[in-house]
């Protein structure tokens, strides 16, 4: 009987420390909540949360809920990052084994989540050891703190594209499986990722700033080869993201069928309308291209001097063809290339976001609602309303006014859990 009754305890604690209480309603006080569906804010709104689901937003406060007054707080849907590479240990001092990519995805994995962003898409990287979908299952299962992540495959790259080594002697070569050439290969590669549990495909489309011995204007991948590799991914229930910075390569990976587009620093008009046309999602990058573009001293390496030079040449140029991107109507999601560490690190991309022609709102809209729409997790999450997963933050003081508010996240709540709470009374 003591044991019982020692069980039941513990079962019940847990329920009131994991989440909401399970048998009560939450109601969440509001002092300004914005609703990204309708492009509004609303005053002392009331959230109902019922376990882990939104049961309704009005003004009333149920008679039996439990309260968390927001009331002099900005209330808003968690935050989506969806080109965050989250494996990256950006403090060194690793081998670069399995174990640390995946001790290092964990701890980011938090501090993520601690910053607002609820859930994220790790576009991938060159590791062979997929520790991006060991971390997203050990956070699903619960054995860590994290967002709900969507991850990308080994990025998929040409021999001497932005994937491949460029900086070691023919002798010493050796052919990776993330090099892709010919499209039985690209097909191969495709199946490989989707093997091992990967929710997104990605491929180099085109050159990049932070590689030796490539163009980030030039194509790729041919158009054949990308587009077995959108049919391969759609058989096979993916998605596909292209790094693409070069117009050419743009246009053929949206003719390709790619979901999304990332960086897309030389967009033209042609691309522009290519987008609209096929409803394919601009994940612009912004803020990346701004830090590499500070002088790195005289001792860089080659691959950041490189960085450095494009970044500095192109910065302005990358932000006038986003703005005719925003002007012209593509959907443009959020994604910073980057991990949010320390706190808030992502969340200076909003700024660019306004540089580059939207407003608060916008920007607040690509980092939520349309980035739920990319990732087709839009009945699910992206907005606060009735029947959504309650993943939700906080912050003091008003985005909508000043977008830098994003930086300081206090209070934040993923399908129903509070993990950080700096505001509430």
């Amino acid at each position: 009987m003591i044991r019982k009754l020692f069980i039941l305890v513990f079962l019940i604690g847990a329920v009131l420390v994991n989440g909401f209480s399970q048998s009560k309603l939450t109601a969440i006080k509001c002092g300004t909540l914005v609703d990204v569906k309708n492009s509004k804010a609303m005053s002392n709104a009331v959230i109902v949360v019922e376990a882990n689901r939104i049961k309704s937003v009005g003004n009333a406060i149920p008679t039996d809920a439990d309260v968390i007054d927001l009331s002099k707080a900005t209330v808003l849907p968690g935050l989506f990052d969806l080109h965050c590479h989250l494996l990256d240990n950006i403090e060194g001092g690793t081998k670069g084994s399995a174990a640390d990519n995946a001790l290092s995805g964990v701890r980011n994995a938090e501090k993520v989540l601690l910053s607002g962003f609820t859930t994220i898409r790790d576009p991938g990287g060159g590791g062979p050891n997929y520790a991006g979908c060991s971390v997203r299952d050990a956070v699903n299962r619960g054995w860590f703190a994290g967002p709900r992540m969507f991850i990308g495959g080994r990025f998929l790259s040409i021999k001497g594209g932005h994937g491949d080594n460029n900086l070691i002697p023919p002798e010493r070569e050796s052919e990776y499986e993330n090099i892709v050439n010919g499209v039985e290969e690209m097909r191969k590669a495709v199946r490989r990722d989707a093997k091992y549990g990967c929710d997104w495909i990605k491929l180099y489309a085109t050159g990049g700033f932070f590689s030796a011995g490539d163009d980030p204007g030039q194509q790729h991948f041919s158009d054949e080869e990308m587009k077995v590799a959108c049919e391969e991914a759609t058989r096979l229930g993916k998605f596909v993201a292209a790094h693409a910075h070069g117009a050419q390569g743009i246009r053929a990976a949206i003719k390709a069928g790619v979901r999304t587009i990332e960086h897309g620093t030389f967009i033209d008009d042609e691309g522009i309308e290519l987008m609209k046309k096929h409803g394919t999602f601009l994940v612009p990058t912004m803020r990346t291209i701004e830090i590499l573009a500070e002088d790195p001293g005289t001792t860089a390496s080659a691959g950041r001097m490189k960085a450095y030079q494009l970044s500095k040449k192109y910065f302005n140029t990358m932000i006038e063809n986003i703005k005719k991107c925003v002007q012209r109507g593509v959907k443009i999601a959020f994604g910073s290339d980057m991990v949010s560490m320390p706190l808030g690190l992502s969340a200076q991309e909003f700024r660019l976001h306004i540089l580059a022609g939207q407003t608060p709102m916008g920007a607040i809209r690509s980092a939520t609602i349309i980035s739920a729409e990319a990732l087709n997790m839009q009945n699910d999450v992206g907005s606060i309303e009735a029947g959504k997963f309650a993943d939700i933050i906080a912050v003091e003081g008003n985005p909508l006014i000043d977008i830098t508010a994003l930086e300081r996240v206090g209070f934040v709540v993923k399908d129903g859990k509070v993990y950080k709470n700096t505001i509430a009374r």
